[in-house]
């Protein structure tokens, strides 16, 4: 059933909707699933985190949840229409996307990266500045007047969440913002993250490397192989399982879905899905290369 239908009434308290979502790569007669029917509800100004291994196909969803990519069957809803819809801005300025793989131009400096995205979201100069003050230093970022191509890995990263952060969005998708981050200052972005969602009712979607971070949001999603495995608070999830972390939580869920596998239960996966996928390290999975104006702009 379509989200705009099964939702009806509630829609309007929904920044996300994402109901029997299919995704295939490749063709008809050679193709792999990405995404097995997909359910997943993000109320408004909540930070939602979706945790899940490598190639699991948290990076397709994110990128057809903010609009750049289609779906083979299923529906989504972001901020009440279908991203793309006339008059829409998912893609544009409602939306800060943040992608796993940093897209910036290497030969802009940071202030001109900024002031890039600042003028693609229709802001005045005025407004631009005073974000982009507030961001280089609260990011940690070194001279505004600093080239993209002398920064760090890390340091680029960095300045990718500023350009996510800079119009302040109603929807903030961020692919592993904090991986690499020194601690303290993961601890500052969470908080203001945090903060963000509960005064300005920012809606904020976030993958992590390190899944006990994910306790700090409002509703996680545990993902694996395509499949949402579960979905709810961290205290429910956690309760439910009566486990006293979510890294165990998700290990005894992986051991569950392995086991139905060899029992043959069907559970709407492909031949090729026969891994354990238990939470180790992240790295990139579906994420193409992309221009800066099609990732952090959309």
């Amino acid at each position: 059933m379509l989200c705009s239908i099964f939702f009806k009434s509630e829609l309007t308290d929904l920044a996300v909707c994402v109901k029997n979502a299919w995704k295939n790569y490749g063709h008809w007669w050679k193709s792999i699933t990405v995404l097995h029917d997909i359910n997943i509800t993000v109320p408004t100004g909540i930070i939602y985190g979706l945790l899940g291994p490598s190639g699991c196909g948290k990076t397709t969803l994110l990128r057809c949840i903010a609009g750049r990519l289609e779906l083979n069957r299923g529906e989504v809803i972001v901020l009440g229409k279908r991203p793309g819809s006339h008059g829409h801005e998912v893609p544009g300025r409602s939306i800060g996307y943040m992608p796993q793989e940093t897209a910036l131009y290497k030969n802009f400096s940071i202030s001109e990266m900024l002031h890039h995205f600042g003028r693609l979201h229709n802001m005045n100069r005025k407004d631009i500045l005073a974000r982009e003050e507030f961001l280089i230093s609260f990011l940690d970022l070194p001279s505004k007047s600093r080239n993209v191509s002398q920064l760090s890995g890390g340091q680029q990263r960095r300045v990718s969440l500023a350009c996510a952060l800079l119009q302040q969005p109603q929807l903030l998708i961020l692919d592993e913002p904090t991986v690499g981050v020194d601690p303290l200052l993961r601890e500052k972005i969470w908080s203001h993250l945090i903060n963000i969602s509960k005064t300005s009712k920012t809606t904020i979607i976030i993958t992590t490397h390190y899944i006990e971070e994910a306790r700090k949001a409002d509703r996680v999603g545990l993902m694996r192989s395509g499949r949402i495995l579960a979905e709810d608070e961290p205290s429910s999830i956690l309760n439910k399982y009566n486990q006293t972390s979510l890294e165990n939580v998700f290990l005894q869920l992986c051991y569950q879905d392995q086991n139905r596998i060899q029992q043959h239960v069907p559970v709407n996966r492909t031949d090729g899905d026969k891994d354990t996928d238990i939470p180790n390290e992240i790295v990139n999975e579906e994420e193409t290369s992309i221009s800066p104006d099609v990732s952090n702009n959309i």
